[in-house]
Protein backbone atom coordinates (compact mmCIF):
# COMPACT_ATOMS: atom_id res chain seq x y z
CA UNK A 1 0.00 0.00 0.00
CA UNK A 2 2.89 2.51 0.59
CA UNK A 3 3.96 1.98 -2.68
CA UNK A 4 0.56 3.09 -4.00
CA UNK A 5 0.80 5.96 -1.87
CA UNK A 6 3.50 7.50 -3.07
CA UNK A 7 2.99 6.55 -7.04
CA UNK A 8 -0.24 8.40 -6.74
CA UNK A 9 1.01 11.49 -5.01
CA UNK A 10 3.95 11.75 -7.53
CA UNK A 11 1.42 10.79 -10.63
CA UNK A 12 -1.60 13.68 -9.16
CA UNK A 13 1.46 16.33 -9.60
CA UNK A 14 2.18 15.72 -13.03
CA UNK A 15 -0.01 18.11 -14.83
CA UNK A 16 -1.11 16.14 -17.75
CA UNK A 17 -3.93 18.35 -19.29
CA UNK A 18 -5.88 16.88 -22.06
CA UNK A 19 -4.05 16.71 -25.44
CA UNK A 20 -0.42 17.95 -23.66
CA UNK A 21 0.02 14.06 -22.35
CA UNK A 22 3.33 13.61 -24.52
CA UNK A 23 5.16 16.05 -22.84
CA UNK A 24 5.27 14.34 -19.53
CA UNK A 25 6.02 10.85 -20.58
CA UNK A 26 9.66 10.77 -18.47
CA UNK A 27 8.15 11.85 -15.32
CA UNK A 28 5.26 9.40 -15.63
CA UNK A 29 8.34 6.59 -16.02
CA UNK A 30 10.06 8.05 -13.90
CA UNK A 31 7.40 7.23 -10.98
CA UNK A 32 8.69 3.23 -11.74
CA UNK A 33 12.04 2.05 -10.52
CA UNK A 34 14.77 0.67 -12.77
CA UNK A 35 13.75 -2.77 -11.70
CA UNK A 36 10.08 -2.36 -12.67
CA UNK A 37 10.64 -1.01 -15.95
CA UNK A 38 13.51 -3.83 -16.68
CA UNK A 39 10.63 -6.28 -15.46
CA UNK A 40 8.23 -4.81 -19.05
CA UNK A 41 9.33 -6.14 -22.29
CA UNK A 42 8.23 -2.92 -24.08
CA UNK A 43 7.62 0.76 -23.28
CA UNK A 44 6.02 2.77 -25.88
CA UNK A 45 3.94 5.62 -27.33
CA UNK A 46 2.27 6.69 -30.00
CA UNK A 47 1.81 9.64 -32.56
CA UNK A 48 -1.62 11.15 -30.50
CA UNK A 49 -0.17 10.34 -26.94
CA UNK A 50 -0.59 7.06 -25.64
CA UNK A 51 1.58 5.63 -23.31
CA UNK A 52 1.55 2.12 -23.35
CA UNK A 53 3.36 -0.59 -21.35
CA UNK A 54 3.61 -4.40 -22.59
CA UNK A 55 4.59 -7.34 -20.61
CA UNK A 56 4.02 -10.44 -22.23
CA UNK A 57 3.00 -13.78 -21.70
CA UNK A 58 5.45 -16.81 -21.72
CA UNK A 59 2.81 -18.59 -23.00
CA UNK A 60 2.62 -19.45 -26.63
CA UNK A 61 -0.25 -17.81 -28.85
CA UNK A 62 -1.56 -16.11 -25.68
CA UNK A 63 -4.55 -13.70 -26.14
CA UNK A 64 -4.24 -9.91 -26.11
CA UNK A 65 -5.60 -7.84 -23.13
CA UNK A 66 -5.66 -4.19 -23.34
CA UNK A 67 -6.00 -2.65 -19.46
CA UNK A 68 -6.80 1.32 -19.93
CA UNK A 69 -6.61 4.64 -18.03
CA UNK A 70 -6.46 7.70 -19.01
CA UNK A 71 -4.10 9.72 -18.40
CA UNK A 72 -5.43 13.25 -19.28
CA UNK A 73 -6.75 15.56 -16.59
CA UNK A 74 -8.94 18.71 -16.86
CA UNK A 75 -7.98 22.03 -16.90
CA UNK A 76 -7.53 25.17 -18.83
CA UNK A 77 -6.14 27.04 -21.79
CA UNK A 78 -4.72 30.64 -22.33
CA UNK A 79 -6.72 32.83 -24.53
CA UNK A 80 -5.18 35.88 -24.16
CA UNK A 81 -2.43 37.58 -21.88
CA UNK A 82 -4.03 41.23 -20.71
CA UNK A 83 -3.50 44.38 -18.96
CA UNK A 84 -2.15 44.03 -15.36
CA UNK A 85 -0.99 40.17 -15.74
CA UNK A 86 -4.11 38.59 -16.03
CA UNK A 87 -5.01 35.66 -18.58
CA UNK A 88 -8.31 34.66 -20.16
CA UNK A 89 -8.51 30.78 -20.39
CA UNK A 90 -10.80 28.10 -21.64
CA UNK A 91 -11.83 25.07 -19.93
CA UNK A 92 -10.25 21.90 -21.40
CA UNK A 93 -12.66 19.08 -20.61
CA UNK A 94 -15.58 19.64 -17.64
CA UNK A 95 -14.53 22.10 -14.71
CA UNK A 96 -17.02 22.76 -12.07
CA UNK A 97 -17.02 26.37 -12.31
CA UNK A 98 -18.77 26.37 -8.62
CA UNK A 99 -15.09 25.70 -7.07
CA UNK A 100 -13.15 28.16 -9.35
CA UNK A 101 -13.48 31.58 -7.94
CA UNK A 102 -9.98 31.64 -5.78
CA UNK A 103 -8.84 28.42 -6.84
CA UNK A 104 -4.78 28.08 -7.14
CA UNK A 105 -3.56 27.15 -10.58
CA UNK A 106 -0.19 26.83 -12.26
CA UNK A 107 0.81 27.90 -15.93
CA UNK A 108 2.40 25.89 -17.84
CA UNK A 109 4.73 28.27 -20.44
CA UNK A 110 7.71 28.63 -20.74
CA UNK A 111 8.26 28.45 -16.79
CA UNK A 112 5.72 27.05 -14.76
CA UNK A 113 4.34 30.26 -12.42
CA UNK A 114 1.48 30.18 -9.86
CA UNK A 115 -1.69 31.98 -10.56
CA UNK A 116 -5.40 32.83 -8.54
CA UNK A 117 -8.33 32.66 -10.65
CA UNK A 118 -10.14 35.88 -9.34
CA UNK A 119 -13.36 36.16 -7.51
CA UNK A 120 -15.68 38.76 -6.50
CA UNK A 121 -15.42 39.53 -2.94
CA UNK A 122 -19.14 39.02 -1.93
CA UNK A 123 -19.33 42.47 -0.52
CA UNK A 124 -19.86 43.45 -4.02
CA UNK A 125 -22.06 40.48 -5.30
CA UNK A 126 -25.11 42.42 -5.09
CA UNK A 127 -26.88 39.25 -4.15
CA UNK A 128 -25.88 37.39 -7.11
CA UNK A 129 -25.52 33.98 -6.42
CA UNK A 130 -24.43 32.51 -10.26
CA UNK A 131 -21.25 31.30 -11.04
CA UNK A 132 -19.50 33.12 -13.88
CA UNK A 133 -18.60 30.90 -16.78
CA UNK A 134 -15.20 30.05 -17.65
CA UNK A 135 -14.60 32.39 -20.28
CA UNK A 136 -15.41 35.24 -17.73
CA UNK A 137 -12.47 34.36 -15.39
CA UNK A 138 -9.28 35.09 -15.37
CA UNK A 139 -6.49 34.16 -13.80
CA UNK A 140 -4.37 36.72 -11.77
CA UNK A 141 -0.35 36.01 -11.62
CA UNK A 142 0.88 39.37 -10.66
CA UNK A 143 2.91 39.99 -13.55
CA UNK A 144 2.91 42.93 -15.89
CA UNK A 145 1.68 42.57 -19.11
CA UNK A 146 5.34 42.70 -20.85
CA UNK A 147 7.01 40.55 -18.26
CA UNK A 148 4.17 37.80 -18.35
CA UNK A 149 4.04 37.94 -22.11
CA UNK A 150 7.92 36.47 -21.89
CA UNK A 151 6.76 33.59 -20.40
CA UNK A 152 3.59 32.60 -21.22
CA UNK A 153 1.97 32.43 -24.45
CA UNK A 154 -1.66 31.83 -25.90
CA UNK A 155 -2.33 27.91 -26.25
CA UNK A 156 -0.42 27.10 -23.18
CA UNK A 157 -1.92 25.28 -20.42
CA UNK A 158 -3.11 25.84 -17.32
CA UNK A 159 -3.77 23.30 -14.21
CA UNK A 160 -4.84 22.98 -10.89
CA UNK A 161 -2.07 23.32 -8.49
CA UNK A 162 -1.16 20.27 -7.64
CA UNK A 163 -2.61 19.02 -3.75
CA UNK A 164 -2.20 15.57 -2.15
CA UNK A 165 -3.59 15.19 1.37
CA UNK A 166 -3.84 11.95 3.07
CA UNK A 167 -7.14 11.95 5.62
CA UNK A 168 -8.46 9.63 7.57
CA UNK A 169 -9.31 6.26 7.11
CA UNK A 170 -6.97 5.52 4.19
CA UNK A 171 -8.72 8.09 2.03
CA UNK A 172 -6.93 10.68 0.09
CA UNK A 173 -7.70 14.04 -1.68
CA UNK A 174 -5.89 15.60 -4.52
CA UNK A 175 -5.69 17.15 -8.19
CA UNK A 176 -6.17 14.62 -11.20
CA UNK A 177 -7.39 11.24 -9.40
CA UNK A 178 -9.53 11.26 -11.87
CA UNK A 179 -8.20 8.68 -13.57
CA UNK A 180 -4.55 8.33 -11.91
CA UNK A 181 -6.16 6.46 -9.46
CA UNK A 182 -6.96 4.16 -12.36
CA UNK A 183 -3.48 4.68 -13.71
CA UNK A 184 -1.65 3.65 -10.16
CA UNK A 185 -3.91 0.43 -10.58
CA UNK A 186 -2.37 -0.60 -13.27
CA UNK A 187 0.95 0.55 -13.07
CA UNK A 188 0.72 -1.49 -9.51
CA UNK A 189 -0.70 -4.72 -11.24
CA UNK A 190 2.08 -5.00 -14.67
CA UNK A 191 4.94 -4.04 -12.86
CA UNK A 192 4.48 -7.03 -10.17
CA UNK A 193 2.61 -9.97 -11.63
CA UNK A 194 5.15 -12.78 -12.71
CA UNK A 195 5.09 -12.72 -16.80
CA UNK A 196 4.99 -16.63 -16.07
CA UNK A 197 1.73 -16.42 -14.34
CA UNK A 198 -0.13 -14.63 -17.47
CA UNK A 199 -2.51 -16.13 -19.50
CA UNK A 200 -2.14 -13.10 -21.91
CA UNK A 201 -0.13 -10.62 -23.36
CA UNK A 202 -0.99 -7.91 -21.55
CA UNK A 203 -0.98 -4.01 -22.66
CA UNK A 204 -1.37 -1.18 -20.35
CA UNK A 205 -2.32 1.61 -21.90
CA UNK A 206 -2.30 5.13 -20.22
CA UNK A 207 -4.53 6.35 -22.75
CA UNK A 208 -4.92 10.51 -23.92
CA UNK A 209 -7.72 13.00 -24.23
CA UNK A 210 -10.80 10.97 -22.70
CA UNK A 211 -11.90 14.46 -21.21
CA UNK A 212 -11.95 16.03 -24.66
CA UNK A 213 -13.70 13.45 -26.80
CA UNK A 214 -11.74 9.75 -26.23
CA UNK A 215 -9.94 10.09 -29.10
CA UNK A 216 -6.89 8.49 -28.11
CA UNK A 217 -7.97 5.09 -26.42
CA UNK A 218 -10.50 5.02 -29.61
CA UNK A 219 -6.47 5.03 -31.68
CA UNK A 220 -4.39 2.98 -29.65
CA UNK A 221 -7.41 0.09 -29.76
CA UNK A 222 -7.22 0.21 -33.58
CA UNK A 223 -3.55 -0.66 -33.48
CA UNK A 224 -3.76 -3.24 -30.52
CA UNK A 225 -7.46 -5.18 -31.56
CA UNK A 226 -7.14 -6.64 -28.25
CA UNK A 227 -8.76 -9.77 -27.73
CA UNK A 228 -10.36 -8.60 -24.65
CA UNK A 229 -10.23 -4.90 -22.89
CA UNK A 230 -10.25 -3.84 -19.70
CA UNK A 231 -11.60 0.02 -19.19
CA UNK A 232 -10.73 1.88 -15.80
CA UNK A 233 -12.31 5.41 -14.98
CA UNK A 234 -13.96 6.76 -11.87
CA UNK A 235 -17.45 6.64 -10.92
CA UNK A 236 -19.87 8.88 -8.71
CA UNK A 237 -19.07 8.18 -5.25
CA UNK A 238 -22.05 7.60 -2.38
CA UNK A 239 -22.42 11.48 -1.02
CA UNK A 240 -24.79 14.01 -0.55
CA UNK A 241 -26.29 15.34 -3.82
CA UNK A 242 -25.81 11.80 -5.47
CA UNK A 243 -28.92 9.44 -6.51
CA UNK A 244 -27.96 5.78 -4.47
CA UNK A 245 -28.38 4.53 -8.09
CA UNK A 246 -25.94 6.20 -9.95
CA UNK A 247 -23.32 5.88 -7.06
CA UNK A 248 -20.97 3.49 -5.33
CA UNK A 249 -19.70 2.94 -2.08
CA UNK A 250 -15.87 3.83 -1.03
CA UNK A 251 -13.98 0.89 0.37
CA UNK A 252 -16.25 -1.84 -1.23
CA UNK A 253 -13.47 -2.24 -3.98
CA UNK A 254 -14.15 -0.66 -7.87
CA UNK A 255 -18.10 -1.77 -9.80
CA UNK A 256 -18.37 -3.49 -12.53
CA UNK A 257 -20.35 -1.83 -14.92
CA UNK A 258 -23.57 -3.23 -16.71
CA UNK A 259 -24.08 -1.36 -20.03
CA UNK A 260 -25.24 -2.38 -23.44
CA UNK A 261 -21.70 -0.96 -25.00
CA UNK A 262 -20.02 -3.81 -22.53
CA UNK A 263 -19.85 -7.62 -23.42
CA UNK A 264 -22.21 -9.41 -21.66
CA UNK A 265 -20.22 -12.26 -21.91
CA UNK A 266 -16.90 -10.95 -20.33
CA UNK A 267 -18.83 -8.70 -18.09
CA UNK A 268 -20.73 -12.33 -16.68
CA UNK A 269 -17.26 -13.99 -16.62
CA UNK A 270 -15.62 -11.40 -14.32
CA UNK A 271 -18.59 -11.04 -12.03
CA UNK A 272 -17.94 -14.83 -11.53
CA UNK A 273 -14.49 -14.55 -11.65
CA UNK A 274 -14.63 -11.51 -8.59
CA UNK A 275 -17.48 -13.66 -6.72
CA UNK A 276 -14.84 -16.92 -6.84
CA UNK A 277 -12.12 -15.31 -5.13
CA UNK A 278 -13.74 -12.99 -2.64
CA UNK A 279 -13.21 -9.86 -4.18
CA UNK A 280 -14.99 -7.04 -2.91
CA UNK A 281 -16.76 -5.59 -5.75
CA UNK A 282 -19.68 -3.97 -7.02
CA UNK A 283 -22.33 -3.83 -9.85
CA UNK A 284 -24.02 -0.33 -11.44
CA UNK A 285 -26.40 -0.45 -14.25
CA UNK A 286 -24.91 2.20 -17.26
CA UNK A 287 -28.15 1.27 -19.75
CA UNK A 288 -26.63 3.33 -22.71
CA UNK A 289 -23.51 5.03 -22.93
CA UNK A 290 -20.99 4.50 -19.96
CA UNK A 291 -19.38 7.77 -20.17
CA UNK A 292 -15.91 5.79 -20.49
CA UNK A 293 -13.12 5.30 -22.87
CA UNK A 294 -15.37 2.31 -23.12
CA UNK A 295 -17.67 3.89 -25.69
CA UNK A 296 -15.14 4.65 -28.09
CA UNK A 297 -13.28 1.32 -27.65
CA UNK A 298 -15.97 -0.91 -28.21
CA UNK A 299 -16.70 -0.32 -31.36
CA UNK A 300 -12.97 -0.07 -32.59
CA UNK A 301 -12.42 -1.55 -35.60
CA UNK A 302 -14.45 -4.72 -36.20
CA UNK A 303 -15.59 -4.62 -32.42
CA UNK A 304 -13.53 -5.46 -28.68
CA UNK A 305 -14.81 -6.76 -26.46
CA UNK A 306 -14.90 -4.86 -22.95
CA UNK A 307 -15.95 -4.62 -19.84
CA UNK A 308 -15.57 -1.56 -17.71
CA UNK A 309 -14.43 -1.20 -13.67
CA UNK A 310 -14.76 2.01 -11.96
CA UNK A 311 -13.48 3.47 -8.37
CA UNK A 312 -15.77 5.42 -6.80
CA UNK A 313 -14.60 9.10 -6.43
CA UNK A 314 -16.24 12.06 -4.33
CA UNK A 315 -15.79 15.35 -5.46
CA UNK A 316 -15.16 14.47 -9.12
CA UNK A 317 -13.97 17.26 -10.98
CA UNK A 318 -12.41 19.43 -8.71
CA UNK A 319 -9.28 20.06 -7.63
CA UNK A 320 -9.84 18.35 -4.51
CA UNK A 321 -11.43 14.54 -5.65
CA UNK A 322 -11.24 12.25 -3.05
CA UNK A 323 -10.39 8.37 -3.16
CA UNK A 324 -9.84 5.46 -0.71
CA UNK A 325 -6.59 3.94 -1.24
CA UNK A 326 -7.98 0.45 -0.10
CA UNK A 327 -10.34 0.36 -3.70
CA UNK A 328 -6.80 1.41 -5.74
CA UNK A 329 -5.44 -2.15 -4.39
CA UNK A 330 -8.84 -3.65 -4.70
CA UNK A 331 -8.73 -3.09 -8.58
CA UNK A 332 -4.72 -3.96 -8.70
CA UNK A 333 -5.88 -7.19 -7.27
CA UNK A 334 -8.73 -7.50 -10.20
CA UNK A 335 -6.07 -6.96 -12.96
CA UNK A 336 -4.16 -9.76 -11.46
CA UNK A 337 -7.24 -12.24 -11.24
CA UNK A 338 -7.96 -11.10 -14.88
CA UNK A 339 -5.00 -11.69 -16.15
CA UNK A 340 -3.58 -14.97 -14.64
CA UNK A 341 -7.23 -16.80 -15.41
CA UNK A 342 -8.46 -18.02 -18.94
CA UNK A 343 -12.04 -17.27 -17.30
CA UNK A 344 -12.21 -14.46 -18.36
CA UNK A 345 -12.74 -15.29 -22.29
Amino acid sequence: MEKIKQRLEALCKIPTVSGHESLYFDQILNTLTEEEKNSLDEIKNDSFGNLILVKKSIKENAPTLMLDAHLDVIGFMVTDVCDGGFLKVASVGGIDTRVLPATHVYINGKERIFGVITSTPPHLRKGESSVPDVEDLMVDTGYSKEKLEEIVSIGDTISFSPMYTPLLNNYVSATGLDDKSCACAILDFITSVDKKDLEYNVYGVLSAQEETGKWGPARVAFDLDPDVAIITDVNFAKQKGVADDESIECGKGPSVDISSLCNRKLTKNLIKLFKDNDLDFQIICEPGRTGTNNDAVSISGQGIRTAVLSLPLKAMHTPSEVVKLDDIKTLSRAFTLIATSKEAL
